[in-house]
């Protein structure tokens, strides 16, 4: 609902009542945007839709995953590439999954005939270069945003170097190329 700055920390006002906290990191994805205004981070993410398929369960046929194609442990490849700006829409297109598919076999033909049992859409959060923002706020210390797209390429990063520069124990100076003021110039 709302975040409010106090003298030792914040109050975060929910639904079910206010929360305290000396320390808040924002990591709500879209929602970032709005939620850093309150703490005087500037956020520029917008939505960027990508649509996935995926394929019945198949022999084993890619050792490593691709940017575009990965299996799953069960055997399910799962195919995408795509990237719309669509807002928040996240219907799937049958033109983008075609598409997608079409590639999918030019680069895989083994997956001419593999036949398809799901397909979805969902949205990334997207900075303007594609790349995370880490910052900590000027105007009210304590106050956090860590967004990025890559939750899972990055999670080594978030679980090992992070946890000591949100608590103050330990600098991160590699980081200060990824705070938002990259976009003011």
């Amino acid at each position: 609902q709302a975040i409010q700055p106090q003298d030792t920390g914040f109050r975060i006002d929910t639904r079910q009542g206010p929360v305290y906290c000396e320390r808040l990191v924002l990591t709500a994805g879209l929602s970032n945007r709005a939620l850093g205004k309150m703490v005087g981070l500037q956020v520029p993410v917008a939505p960027n839709k990508g649509q996935i398929l995926v394929t019945e369960k198949l022999a084993p046929l890619l050792d490593l995953p691709t940017v575009q194609v990965r299996q799953t442990a069960e055997g399910g490849v799962m195919i995408g590439d795509s990237h719309e700006e669509t807002g928040l829409e996240t219907d799937t297109s049958s033109a983008v999954m075609a598409a997608i598919a079409r590639r999918a076999v030019q680069m895989f033909p083994v997956l001419q005939n593999a036949r398809l049992v799901r397909a979805w859409a969902a949205l990334r959060v997207m900075t303007p270069d594609g790349k995370p923002i880490y910052q900590q706020s000027e105007q009210y210390p304590g106050a956090y945003v860590a967004t990025c797209h890559s939750g899972v390429t990055l999670a080594a990063n978030h679980a090992l170097r992070l946890p000591a520069w949100l608590l103050g124990t330990a600098p991160l100076p590699e980081i200060e190329p990824f705070t938002a003021s990259r976009f003011d110039q």
